[in-house]
């Protein structure tokens, strides 16, 4: 009998999962696309029972294909996080999920800021756990437990409430990461009750097996494990974005995200994964996929292949046509909005393969910076995610930092989630076997030396150009104040 392992990742805008054996090779995939639900400006919501129906959807898709319920050894869920998903105490969703992205909670922010300090923002959950206190009473009178999208389908298969400890660091203000426990003060300040939450677990335990009741809703095996799981960017770590020493992960999805891991993930998959000695943010995110989406959508094509080979005839540059991303400067006023995206030069020869070509080039402009102001050695750089499905784009990006690229193309968030099911199950004995095994095969895509240089001389004009931009934005916001 052959024994698999099944990861399950919540985006955004679609949900993926895969199965895979011990030694990485897919067996099956799963893709769904899905929208956010925005009622009002400033309102991101999903449904959570549409993800457990897209999550039995799989299974039975994998069923399907000849797989045996009992060769599932072991699940994995990830996802976007901290979105809010309360549950009743039948594991009921008792409404939409409130996601990450979602701004609707300015005075509950104040609040947050008021009684437990600074460094808390919309990204967290807490200014919408006191939003959905005070504008929907109902519902918070009922709440069984507060459940972030991985925690919520885990607790639908098994029963059990579990939030492991990368999630519970984003509930924010609340955890004590030394103590790897909830801080009683604050919970207390803001008058929420920390039963509301279940206690942190490493994303590696095994928190149940299959429940009667969720094998009977799915096909799947009463025997298979299941894991806490864990967000998407500590997936996406071991999918393929860093999973050794001295990685540098590229994410090319909604958002650019760039990450390191300064020792290998082997040493920090069951504490929490980020700061010293473990994984590290390399600089702000910078938009990709919000960004080319919008630009496609606009030139109306319907899928990327048409635009992507019109990359090829594009030369460094893009004959003079600039793409600056959006700054993210939330904190300080600009006269165009601190969301704005800009291009500059636009000339009667350009056409929409050099505004796509531009675009990518500013966004990867952006990724050297951060880069470039990074203290590590780094070892090597992987490259993943819906924009790295082009070979184009991936040369574009090789040539912009000048450094070669690692590209695998079964790496994938699913992937990395249904590494760590293995891994905290024992499925998976040994670590090695992910970089040793799982992405052995990785391409090397080197930079074009003459396209370096030309771009080394660009980079250095596309820098004073978004001073020079960003000045400008703020001296206008000035004088319209």
């Amino acid at each position: 009998m052959n024994a698999y392992l099944m990861g399950f990742d919540i985006g955004t805008g679609s949900s993926k999962a895969l199965l895979t054996d011990a030694e990485g090779n897919i067996a099956a995939r799963y893709a769904k696309s899905h929208e956010i639900e925005v009622a009002h400006p400033g309102w991101q919501e999903e449904s959570m029972d549409m993800w457990w129906e897209e999550f039995k959807e799989a299974v039975r898709e994998f069923l399907k294909q000849g797989i045996c319920a009992e060769e599932i050894r072991a699940i994995g869920v990830t996802g976007l996080i901290p979105a809010l998903c309360p549950i009743d105490c039948k594991g009921n969703a008792l409404r939409n999920a409130i996601l990450h992205t979602d701004v609707r909670t300015e005075t509950e922010l104040e609040e947050v800021h008021e009684k437990i300090g600074p460094g808390i923002s919309h990204g967290h959950m807490l200014p919408k756990v006191l939003w959905l206190k005070k504008h929907e009473p109902e519902i918070y009178q009922k709440i069984y437990k507060i459940m972030v999208p991985h925690g919520f389908l885990a607790y639908r298969l098994t029963g059990e409430a579990s939030i492991d400890y990368d999630a519970a660091s984003m509930i924010g203000g609340v955890f004590d990461e030394s103590a790897l426990a909830w801080e009683d003060t604050a919970f207390a300040k803001l008058g929420i009750d920390k039963e509301l939450f279940a206690d942190p677990v490493p994303a590696t335990k095994v928190i149940g097996k299959v429940s009667r009741e969720a094998a009977e809703e799915t096909g799947l095996s009463l025997d298979t494990k299941v894991i806490a799981g864990v967000g998407d960017t500590f997936a996406s770590i071991l999918g393929g974005g860093a999973y050794n020493a001295g990685h540098l992960m590229i994410y090319l999805g909604t958002s650019a995200t760039v990450l390191y891991t300064e020792k290998s993930p082997e040493y920090y998959t069951s504490i929490p994964h980020y700061g010293e000695g473990k994984g590290h943010f390399v600089g702000k995110i910078a938009s990709f996929g919000e960004s080319t989406m919008h630009l496609r959508n606009c030139l109306r094509y319907e899928v990327w292949d048409q635009l992507n080979a019109g990359l090829r005839g594009i030369s460094p540059g893009s004959e003079g046509l600039w793409y600056f991303p959006h700054y993210k400067l939330q904190e300080e006023k600009t006269c165009f909005g601190a969301d704005a995206e800009h291009m500059l030069g636009f000339r009667g020869r350009h056409t929409q393969f050099h505004m796509y070509h531009a675009m990518l080039e500013g966004i990867a402009y952006n990724v050297k910076y951060n880069i470039e102001q990074f203290p590590y050695l780094l070892k090597q750089i992987n490259i993943f995610g819906g924009g790295a499905n082009s070979r184009e784009i991936i040369q574009i990006f090789a040539d912009v930092i000048g450094q070669e690229v690692y590209y695998n193309e079964k790496a994938s968030t699913a992937l990395g989630i249904a590494f760590l099911a293995g891994y905290g199950s024992k499925e998976i004995e040994q670590y090695s076997i992910l970089p040793e095994v799982w992405f052995g095969d990785s391409q090397r895509i080197a930079p074009n030396a003459e396209n370096v240089e030309k771009y080394k001389r660009l980079y250095v004009q596309y820098e004073e150009l978004r001073a020079d931009l960003l000045s400008m934005d703020k001296k206008y916001a000035k004088r319209r104040s």
